[in-house]
């Protein structure tokens, strides 16, 4: 069993100025790494053209049905495509009622996609989705569309408590409850955590229709602690990923959301004792996140992960037949605890520094970290992740630099102290 540290990882004291420095870089990444509005817009129109063809079905056994994003896109916690990946939306087709089996239901809904989605990318049946590929080389995205009911007792229309979706494997039903558990992470991201520059605060708005919409791309990219720290944790999953292979068992989106906003509420509570940088808070997380599964890990033999608004859904299923994905989830917060002190190393070369930072997370946070070196060292701030030589001839070279750009003196200014960010505020 893979046992993570508990104890608090950070003494009491205030930050270092290059403590200062990584944190406001790593917050960079996380913005880098977001979803841009170009790409956002047209993620909406594919989700929306979708939405059309399940609202006025040609099958008279998928009428009546409400449309709605679940996932990353409900708990905004979506990242850019990496790579040759696609970005993965999600969203739950819920039936009134049906009269349909499992793989009836499944099959039915893959016919209906498959003869009116005009995507050019083809439309797949999976275990317990319908995936729509959308052939666009500047922006592979697929959209998950998972047929369900409500569950006996559950009388709500709109997605609320307890559901049903079909596992064409089990020829069976199997339990889920999207919309509450992303009310559940949602309402944690609220939970203040007492930083230094302030204390945390989020709002949400909700809408309701026959179809609802993605929230907004204003909405997916608010910052907060736990959100910024699930986007850092999956797009370092996914570079991981694309090292170890497609089909590595790396951890899924709902077991990292999951953990993280479980660990979250003890650094929330940590942080009303002692107040947190921003930087201390995402490593905090990230610590006490393998403690975060039920009955510290498992029972008995079995690992368990449960939906905490359906105990019968365990997300940490696959865990129970391959043993391989505890291993996988072992390596991989080791790495990424590692990824996230990176900034405190000492690195002789920038590019040194700027290759272990793509190696992290991806090309967009390499971008950023370039940019980010030469921007902060013409202004003759500290710098992270470099020895202090590095640091003090990146900075003479940018005041000169900015000399011959007419910005300032041929002498470099004294290091001054970063601005605080108020953007998790």
């Amino acid at each position: 069993m893979y046992d993570g540290l508990t104890t608090s990882t950070f003494p009491t004291r205030r930050a270092s100025p290059q403590e200062v420095a990584w944190e406001k870089l790593l917050l960079e990444i996380v913005e880098a790494v977001s979803v841009p509005a170009s790409d956002y817009e047209r993620i909406e129109s594919h989700y929306n053209a979708i939405s059309e063809i399940l609202i006025e079905p040609d099958n008279p056994e998928l009428a009546d049905g409400h449309v709605f994003p679940q996932g990353s896109f409900l708990t905004r916690t979506v990242v850019r495509a990496l790579g040759k990946g696609e970005i993965d939306v999600d969203a739950i087709l819920l039936l009134q009622e049906t009269t349909l089996a499992p793989r009836e239901l499944l099959e039915t809904l893959h016919a209906e996609l498959e003869a009116r989605a005009r995507t050019q990318g083809g439309v797949e049946r999976r275990n317990r989705c319908v995936t729509v590929h959308y052939a666009d080389a500047s922006l592979p995205a697929h959209l998950d569309v998972t047929p369900a009911i409500a569950s006996d007792g559950n009388d709500d229309d709109e997605g609320w408590g307890p559901l049903e979706v079909p596992d064409y494997k089990q020829a069976d039903w199997h339990p889920t409850n999207p919309r509450d558990f992303a009310d559940w992470f949602n309402d944690i991201s609220e939970t203040p955590i007492l930083l230094e520059q302030g204390t945390v605060s989020f709002t949400e708005a909700r809408k309701r229709a026959d179809a609802e919409q993605l929230p907004s791309h204003e909405a997916i990219n608010a910052f907060d602690p736990l959100r910024a720290t699930v986007k850092l944790m999956k797009r370092h999953r996914d570079v991981f990923r694309e090292r170890h292979g497609a089909e590595a068992p790396v951890p899924i989106s709902v077991v990292i959301t999951t953990l993280a906003a479980k660990a979250y509420k003890e650094v929330a509570e940590l942080s009303q004792k002692q107040p947190l940088t921003a930087l201390q808070a995402i490593r905090e997380i990230i610590t006490r996140m393998p403690n975060q599964f039920d009955e510290n890990g498992r029972t008995g033999s079995e690992w368990r992960l449960c939906n905490p608004r359906r105990r019968a859904e365990n997300f940490a299923e696959k865990w129970n037949r391959d043993p391989a994905y505890a291993a996988m989830f072992a390596k991989w917060h080791g790495e990424l605890a590692s990824a996230v002190g990176l900034g405190f190393a000492a690195f002789s070369e920038e590019r040194a520094f700027e290759e272990e930072v793509l190696a992290a997370f991806g090309p967009e946070a390499r971008k950023q970290t370039r940019s980010f070196l030469l921007e902060e060292a013409g202004l003759g701030h500290p710098l992270p992740g470099l020895d202090d030589t590095t640091a003090e001839r990146l900075r003479k070279a940018g005041a000169v630099g900015a000399t011959f750009r007419g910005l300032g003196d041929a002498e470099p200014r004294q290091a001054a102290q970063p601005k605080s960010l108020g953007r998790l505020g």
